[in-house]
């Protein structure tokens, strides 16, 4: 039967719009890569071999990951310890706009932290079609089902809430990662040996937690979590590290072979090297910086298996990664407890905050500048670093002009996207007129350029509004005194009085990016 030329002309326009279709489809594949941010916790800029060649830590993994991605050398956390950093991360705005205020932490069973209807980055992935999973630490608040439920209030401020027996740990939590854009979920509500002690899959915990301190000691031989914890059986500090290893690496398989034509996204908040510092056996000894060095090479083995993961399914290729640090390193120098310690304390002469100054929780560099290391092969250059001032706050806005949305006045209100830079099209020295930094004691601090303004006196954003409140000023000029050495505030009265009022602008206008 002979074809006539209309069914011709027919079979060839869809032929051409199939392969017009199957274009696009690839093409909408390859400006929607995966993505997968693997976050550490409380490691130190000088903690990473390519960052710091002096480092008595081998870090194979971390060095070819930082070979193969673009690194920002002047990256900052949006705090200076875990829950600011996890907030801004998450919703691009400073953590001392929220409940807590400046210089706030989250409790052990404390409520959620993310204001309802406040968009997430996970949030505005699914909404881009990502499927979205987190594995590890949340650290942003759990409402826990409570059988007195006029206890609440004073859950969401007690410091080590103990009434365990009014916490209905079998039943699904009221609310927790689920309820911010997470399709899948796997972790702990918190630090490693914050309560309860036991995974949460999916806002339901994976085991009841029924144990004391005390009787876990007594069933594994010994604790490095808190003398007051409640405790799965079977949950100890040595299978922490990699049970979470192995969920995120069965996270990218499942998405990829169940899920093959939709991107994903996953956010692995590692528990590792916050104390208790707790290396498994076979890292003992695997450094020359003690303890926490091994459990640092431990993090290392650890994100080499999520990289290599990456390619055995043959998505490496299309998969943007980005790993980088809650904040700064611990002091070490001060020791830690020795329940949280598996070996010894010292530290060998290794310098974890690298050339700057300053820990976790301070206003100096070494409390909160990160390494930040972004690879998207074939779409980023590799190898190359770049000194462009960066914050947490700028992953929001920066995946959203990946991905081409539109963000509205009410979303990432403290964040810039740094995307320009990312493709090698622009390295202002910041998207950012001015970065705000945070103290765990509620001070503030504020970066312009190479000065950084720390605000002594006021530790509430009412107390920095307020021109009455008694107030002295710190200043340090970071390209000629990296480690904050001198003040230089008499010398530049101008610049003071012109940082002092951005951040008090920043705090009245409650954004510090301008308006959409």
């Amino acid at each position: 039967m002979r074809m006539n030329f209309c069914t011709l002309v027919c079979c060839l326009v869809l032929v051409s719009i199939i392969a017009a279709n199957e274009v696009c489809a690839e093409r909408n594949k390859t400006l929607r890569p995966n993505v997968v941010i693997i976050f550490a916790d409380d490691m130190g800029y000088g903690d990473v071999g390519a960052l710091n060649r002096n480092s008595r830590i081998p870090t194979p993994n971390l060095d070819r990951l930082a070979g193969q991605s673009l690194s920002f050398t002047d990256a900052h956390a949006a705090g200076s310890y875990c829950v600011p950093s996890r907030y801004g991360l998450l919703t691009g705005r400073y953590m001392w706009r929220t409940r807590l205020g400046s210089g706030g932490n989250l409790a052990n069973l404390a409520g959620t932290l993310i204001e309802p209807g406040r968009k997430t980055l996970p949030d505005l992935l699914q909404g881009a079609g990502y499927f979205t999973g987190l594995v590890g630490k949340w650290h942003q608040g759990i409402d826990w089902k409570l059988r007195d439920e006029s206890a609440r209030e004073v859950i969401r401020v007690h410091p080590n809430y103990q009434d365990f027996g009014n916490v209905d740990f079998a039943s699904p939590v009221l609310k927790g990662p689920s309820d911010y854009g997470f399709d899948y979920s796997f972790g702990t509500a918190g630090s490693a040996e914050m309560n309860p002690s036991t995974f949460i899959e999916n806002n339901r915990a994976t085991i009841i937690p029924t144990l004391s301190s005390q009787q876990a000691r007594e069933n594994n031989g010994q604790w490095y979590g808190r003398d007051d914890n409640i405790a799965a059986q079977g949950y100890t500090m040595d299978a922490l590290v990699p049970a979470l290893s192995r969920k995120a690496c069965e996270f990218v398989e499942k998405a990829t072979r169940i899920r093959p034509d939709q991107p994903f996204f996953l956010y692995y908040a590692m528990t590792t090297p916050h104390n208790p510092i707790v290396p498994n056996p076979k890292f003992v000894g695997t450094s020359r910086a003690g303890a926490y060095g091994d459990f640092v090479v431990e993090l290392d083995h650890h994100v080499g298996q999520v990289l290599d993961t990456l390619v055995e399914v043959g998505i490496d290729k299309n998969t943007l990664v980005i790993f980088t640090s809650d904040n700064g390193p611990v002091n070490r120098t001060l020791g830690y407890r020795q329940r949280w310690v598996r070996g010894d304390t010292d530290i060998y002469g290794h310098d974890s905050n690298g050339p700057f100054s300053g820990w976790k929780g301070g206003l100096r560099e070494g409390g909160h500048r990160v390494p930040f290391f972004v690879r998207w092969p074939e779409k980023i250059k590799s190898g190359v670093s770049c000194p462009t001032t960066i914050l947490f706050n700028d992953v929001v806005p920066t995946v959203a002009e990946m991905l081409n949305i539109k963000l509205d006045n009410d979303t990432a209100e403290d964040g810039q996207s740094f995307f320009k830079a990312l493709m090698g099209d622009s390295s202002p020295t910041s998207f950012h007129e001015a970065i705000v930094h945070n103290h765990s004691n509620g001070t503030f601090a504020i970066r312009k350029g190479a000065f950084k303004l720390t605000v002594n006196g006021p530790k509430t954003t009412s107390q920095i509004v307020d021109d009455a409140f008694p107030t002295t000023f710190v200043l340090h000029h970071l390209e000629k005194d990296i480690e904050e050495t001198t003040d230089v505030s008499r010398n530049h009265p101008a610049v003071v009085k012109e940082m002092h009022a951005l951040l008090k602008k920043y705090v009245r206008e409650g954004r510090s990016n301008g308006s959409r």
